[in-house]
């Protein structure tokens, strides 16, 4: 089967910095996978999801794509509302700008993905008006309004509370069962354990592991379901 994406010998250099930010990482992403992107600040995470994502270009490498791009739910770490919007308009307008024709079933698609985060009392609220929690839900919303079949989020759990986090972490066992991938990081890591399929780690812009997540667990001693105690496992033991 085609991977959905292809990263191939990535490496991201930025103008004035001594050493890459992401160096000669490649990667694919299958049908049905819910990877989770494991690494501390500065890692090369971020990195990565705006190379994957098209917001930035490698310095050297490649990445494919088996999707079109309509087919691709972004929601970057860093907050893109419209604060004037409601937010009706704001997760329509991510469905939208990926699929124009999407505009006649878009009322319907916008309300399903409300319910899903639990926004059905906001809709009608301008993004200036909401909490930090509700503001970072409806950007989930406009990435995955229509149900996307990629999914990239970067700290998507970031500020939301415990039903909130529940909400994401269902929606996405939901869609991957139905055959969606995503790859996902998030400071949430025993929790979502048990929701990926799948981890890749990075350590100052380099893959270090690249592991189905029982075998990533296996790393840390003693026996964990936390990601990250697998990670700081990991990473002093290749010290």
């Amino acid at each position: 089967m085609t991977p959905l994406i292809t990263a191939s010998k990535l490496t991201k250099i930025y103008p004035g910095k001594s050493a890459p930010a992401l160096e000669d990482v490649s990667l694919e992403v299958s049908a049905g996978e819910v990877i989770a992107v494991v690494g501390h600040n500065g890692a090369g995470k971020s990195t990565l999801f705006d190379l994957l994502g098209g917001l930035s270009r490698p310095s050297r490498g490649s990445v494919s794509l088996a999707v079109e791009s309509k087919e691709i739910g972004w929601c970057p770490q860093r907050e893109i509302v419209d604060w004037s919007l409601t937010v009706r308009q704001n997760i329509s307008l991510g469905l939208e700008l990926r699929n124009p024709r999407a505009r006649r079933s878009s009322r319907a698609a916008v309300e399903r993905t409300a319910q899903t985060l639990g926004l059905e009392s906001h809709l009608d609220r301008t993004a200036e008006t909401l909490s930090g929690g509700e503001l970072r839900r409806a950007q989930i919303g406009r990435a995955i309004a229509g149900n996307p079949t990629l999914m990239i989020l970067d700290e998507p759990t970031t500020g939301l509370d415990p039903t909130g986090i529940r909400s994401v972490f269902e929606y996405l066992d939901g869609r991957r069962a139905e055959g969606a991938s995503a790859l996902i990081s998030t400071h949430e890591t025993s929790r979502f354990s048990s929701h990926c399929t799948r981890v890749v780690a990075f350590g100052e812009g380099k893959l270090l592991a690249d592991l189905p997540v029982a075998a990533f667990l296996a790393l840390a001693t003693p026996t964990t379901d936390d990601l990250w105690d697998a990670y700081t496992s990991l990473r002093s033991g290749g010290q």
